[in-house]
């Protein structure tokens, strides 16, 4: 098995990477074996003058370091090996007499932007599938065959720490301006004018001069003190952003400090040593597993059926409310035709305005410029109307969460549009199913959940019912994805599968507060976690009445389990609904918010003293039993969609793997037996085990194969 071939054209030599049987490039351990063979010969001949690294690959170039190889590191020795024999390879390739070339065709990242990095030169297409950066620590690792040491050198150590720290990738136009890479070619004829450029620099004909330092990076890393105020700065950056549960960016962060100063080999043994402490963690084990999840769920097939097209141009959405203004946003951005519909003109307004609100956002950011704003925003059409509504290929149903409301508007909607359009219907609890028997069209008909705020949440929970056919699963599947959202499918049951595990543990909060618990304690002890809002808070942000609405349905559906906690009803009675109204558990003043005194005079005496592990273990484990029973029931197929709604649809903690897989290190057995003991303790029905979990908790499974 072959990963390189070797050319050569009178003075220019040729190293084209192709890795057998894949679509990418990865450094494997043989690869990188190959290719220290080739260098060593390729040293030796003097014929060769110039040596261009290519991919045989379409839009890839180089897309890292083998992962599953990372991935099966087991202790500090074995990682430090690997990256010194990854360094040594690279050392040997920097060395070579020749002036080397790194042709970038696309994706050139972690390892094989490494090895960009060690050639004399790096020129790349402008294609928009040119990607390049060291990301590594996205993985719970850090760049460890030279990336520390040779970034900070090429484009300084302030730009890159803005690279290295948070992991992120650079279009090639964007690469250039940084100094990742030296010229940009027109991609049919990337190789040939890299050869050109390679000649024109061997005959000093063309000199790349690289980009000059900005004053203010200068002064601060040419002196200690200086140097003391920009790492002080990234590490107060790192925490504000990691709240220091994600270990890698601090750990490069101290690694690239400590090479200032230091001579080339002592420089590569600390880069190593810095891999060594991240590579066996447990953290870095679980950013890979949801590495892999995400990889696999952003092309996962759903059904074998294609979809009656490729792509959706015209979409109609009724309801103009918040949630209608973002999915009317997030449709133009994509470039799809949005006709938008509500009984007034407030209403309309409201969705315009929440639509631009978001291109205000972006344009601020620079994202988008004026003119692609305008052109976007015109592509929403409102009405009051259903004109227009026929010739949509998709209609988006966006009214209040009210099962009667709904299946009117879908009996209205079954009666207009063409008879081969879907109907989706954005509900977060309601039953998909009695929707669809108001149409004559239940086979076109699925749940098409968004999460709040549109533009921002990754995630779209589809829901099927037993109607639904292949082919509309197929076009939701393939629409959502059009629209740049990450997919899970799901079985019609109320609360189909994010909230109906989210508001148990949303509910349990409540009850811990009733109890007496502090509300910024709270809040604090879920934060440690990881999760990045505490549940009260969140409880605010959706909205106190929004909540307590589902939570109703769960309890009607699921009984005792699920019974709503007093204080959700007494806030939701008193108008006390979180940011809304200006006051829920919080209360807020412009863009400060303080504890508010309104809830807790609405609850008896505290009853409990209850410390942060039990009180963390009563949150996440009624998460655990209520996803459990989801498997139990067949409303989802694997506990890894599990684990994909509640990281992208939550924001579950991705360093703790995913829910299960985080129950998986509980361990089930210990999980059950909290449960009951919590059963004995607080609440005979809220913590009872699931069939499932005292199954396994018996035979010693777990959610994920050992």
């Amino acid at each position: 098995m072959s990963y390189f071939k070797r050319t050569i054209d009178g003075e220019v030599g040729t190293l084209e990477f192709d890795t057998p049987n894949s679509s990418v490039n990865i450094l494997c351990s043989a690869a990188v074996t190959e290719l220290d063979q080739h260098l060593d010969e390729i040293a030796n001949c003097a014929d060769i003058k110039v040596l261009l690294f290519t991919s045989a690959k379409k839009s890839i170039f180089i897309a890292g370091a083998d992962i599953k190889e990372i991935d099966s590191i087991t202790n500090p020795q074995e990682a430090i090996k690997k990256c010194n024999r990854g360094k040594e390879v690279l050392n040997k390739l920097e060395s070579l007499p020749q002036i080397t070339v790194a042709v970038i065709n696309g994706a050139c990242l972690g390892g094989g932007y490494e090895l960009s990095l060690a050639c004399d030169y790096r020129v790349a297409g402008f294609a928009g599938h040119v990607k390049i950066g060291l990301p590594e620590v996205r993985l719970g690792i850090l760049p460890g065959f030279g990336g520390c040491i040779r970034l900070p050198e090429l484009i300084g150590i302030a730009n890159a720490l803005t690279l290295i720290l948070p992991g992120k990738i650079r279009d090639s136009t964007r690469a250039l301006k940084l100094g990742l890479v030296d010229r940009l070619f027109y991609d049919p004829i990337l190789t040939d004018q890299a050869k050109t450029f390679a000649r024109k620099t061997l005959s000093k004909k063309e000199i790349v001069h690289r980009r000059r330092k900005p004053f203010m990076s200068k002064l601060l890393e040419e002196n200690p003190v200086g140097r003391s105020i920009l790492f002080h700065k990234a590490r107060k950056n790192i925490l504000k952003s990691t709240s220091g549960h994600y270990p890698a960016p601090l750990v490069a962060l101290d690694t690239i400090k400590s090479l200032v100063g230091k001579s080339r080999e002592e420089a590569f043994r600390i880069e190593s040593e810095g891999f060594g402490k991240l590579g066996a963690s447990e953290i870095s084990k679980n950013l890979i597993h949801v590495f892999y999840l995400d990889e696999h769920y952003k092309k996962k097939q759903w059904t074998d059926v294609k979809p009656a097209a490729s792509q959706i141009k015209k979409v109609g959405v009724i309801g103009a409310g918040v949630m209608g203004g973002g999915i009317a946003q997030l449709l133009a951005k994509n470039n799809i035709i949005c006709r938008i519909k509500d009984l007034n003109n407030k209403a309309l307004a409201l969705a315009l305005k929440t639509a631009r609100n978001v291109y205000n956002y972006l344009l601020k950011t620079g994202r988008l410029k004026k003119g692609q704003v305008e052109a976007q925003m015109s592509l929403i059409s409102p009405t009051t109307t259903y004109q227009g509504f026929k010739n949509t290929d998709v209609v988006i149903e966006a009214v209040v969460e009210r099962l009667d409301i709904k299946k009117q508007v879908f009996k209205e909607l079954d009666e207009i549009v063409q008879p081969d359009a879907c109907l989706f219907t954005n509900t977060s609890s309601l039953s998909v199913t009695e929707m669809s028997k108001s149409t004559n069209r239940p086979d076109k008909v699925c749940g098409f959940h968004f999460f709040n705020p549109v533009h921002r949440m990754p995630l779209l929970e589809i829901i099927t019912t037993d109607k639904t056919s292949q082919e509309t699963l197929a076009t939701a599947v393939t629409f959502a994805r059009q629209l740049g959202k990450m997919v899970i499918v799901v079985k019609d049951k109320e609360g189909f599968v994010v909230n109906r595990i989210l508001l148990p543990y949303m509910n349990e909060a409540a009850y811990l507060f009733q109890e007496g618990i502090d509300t910024k304690r709270l809040d604090q002890i879920v934060k440690k976690f990881g999760i990045p809002m505490g549940p009260l808070e969140l409880a605010d942000e959706v909205g106190i009445d929004v909540g307590y609405h589902v939570a109703q349905i769960l309890e009607a559906t699921y009984g005792k389990r699920m019974c709503v906690a007093d204080i959700l009803k007494k806030t939701y009675t008193a108008g006390t609904l979180g940011k809304k109204s200006g006051e829920g558990f919080y209360a807020y003043r412009g863009k400060q918010k303080k504890v508010s005194s309104k809830p807790r005079s609405m609850c008896g005496p505290a009853t409990f003293t209850i410390d942060d592990n039990t009180t963390i273990k009563r949150l996440i484990y009624v998460m655990i039993n209520e996803a459990s029973r989801c498997l139990e029931e067949g409303v989802v197929e694997s506990a890894s969609t599990i684990d994909v709604g509640m990281i992208y649809g939550t924001g579950f903690p991705p360093f703790r793997g995913g829910l299960l897989r985080y129950a998986d290190s509980v361990g089930v057995k210990r999980i059950v037996a909290d449960l009951q003991n919590f059963q004995t303790r607080f609440d005979q029905y809220r913590f009872e085990p699931s069939g499932l979990l005292r199954s396994m908790a018996e035979t010693g499974e777990s959610f994920y194969p050992p």
